[in-house]
């Protein structure tokens, strides 16, 4: 796959594509099936697959909302190439991009950049300045500059209609085996292992205190089984999302122990995958009481995962 930083470079590339458009924050299931459409359609036709997509979510520029993040940059990518997209366009979406009319964008970018022959979008798929471009509208222009239309239907989990919207609210409540089924996968957050109080090594259990590299959604406080990946190796891990109030300490920590790994990670990458939610966080009379609570955390998350 090959990254594109504008949409206008595709030209140097090829005359025509199928083409797919979105945010994709965590490239859910409901992102997979219109993607994967995408793809399929681009083999029939034998010509690139494209996704077009955004650094920033459109909301921070046109409301000034800023999500949190589902997925990073770069496993976003990762994950469009493994559906075998052949080129993604992550384009800074900026006011000028936003103020485009709906036929505006679809023969500048569409027809004019990209030669979309076939245009893949979910059922809500909404476009142009102040979303007044539907697929009804995008249908009406296909017919006139030579694209077709494929509206993929919408994915439902647990009754509710899969998005980002709902991801986010899931982990905000750390239900995370129903945001892994949301997703495809286990949720992650990536960051940089950094100093902390060390008394998670005192009581023979160090911790890895994460630094995490944007505004990720965290989930809810409390004790998760997960894994973390450093460089290429995983680790099965139980992490804590909280303030320790055993300590009385105010302010919010990510803290991961690595079970069955020995060594300095100062200053390392970590990427960690949150699996299951093992307990709320809560206060202990003392470490003793605390250590052997952590050891029950290990032996759970041994068994689970």
């Amino acid at each position: 796959m090959e990254l594109l930083e504008r949409t206008e470079d595709f030209k140097l590339h090829g005359g025509e594509s199928t083409v797919t458009i979105g945010v994709f924050d965590g490239v859910h299931r409901g992102h997979q099936r219109i993607i994967s459409e995408c793809v399929r359609d681009a083999r029939k036709r034998r010509i690139p697959a494209v996704v077009l997509t955004f650094e920033r979510n459109p909301r921070e520029v046109i409301s000034g909302e800023s999500p949190c993040v589902i997925t990073a940059p770069q496993r976003k990518i990762a994950i469009l190439e493994e559906l075998g997209v052949d080129f993604t366009i992550p384009m800074r979406f900026s006011r000028r991009f936003a103020s485009l009319e709906p036929d505006r964008f679809c023969r500048l970018i569409l027809e004019g950049h990209l030669g979309a022959r076939e245009v893949c979008v979910g059922e809500n798929f909404r476009f142009g300045s102040g979303g007044k471009g539907d697929v009804a509208l995008l249908a009406r222009q296909g017919e006139i500059l030579g694209f077709q239309v494929d509206v993929v239907p919408l994915v439902s989990v647990g009754g509710e209609q899969l998005s980002s919207t709902l991801i986010r609210g899931l982990v905000s409540e750390g239900r995370m085996s129903e945001v892994a089924q949301g997703l495809g996968r286990p949720y992650t957050v990536t960051g940089r292992v950094v100093k902390g109080h060390s008394r998670g090594k005192s009581m023979g259990f160090p911790t890895a205190n994460l630094a995490l590299e944007r505004d990720f959604c965290v989930p809810a406080d409390g004790v998760y089984a997960g894994k973390a990946i450093l460089g290429q190796s995983r680790y099965l891990s139980a992490i804590n999302i909280g303030s320790n109030p055993t300590f009385g300490d105010e302010e919010v920590a990510l803290e991961v122990f690595l079970i069955d790994f020995e060594g300095d990670i100062y200053g390392e990458s970590l990427e960690v995958e949150f699996h299951h939610r093992l307990r709320r966080e809560v206060a202990f009379s003392g470490e003793k009481e605390l250590a052997r609570q952590i050891q029950n955390d290990v032996e759970k998350v041994r068994s689970l995962l």
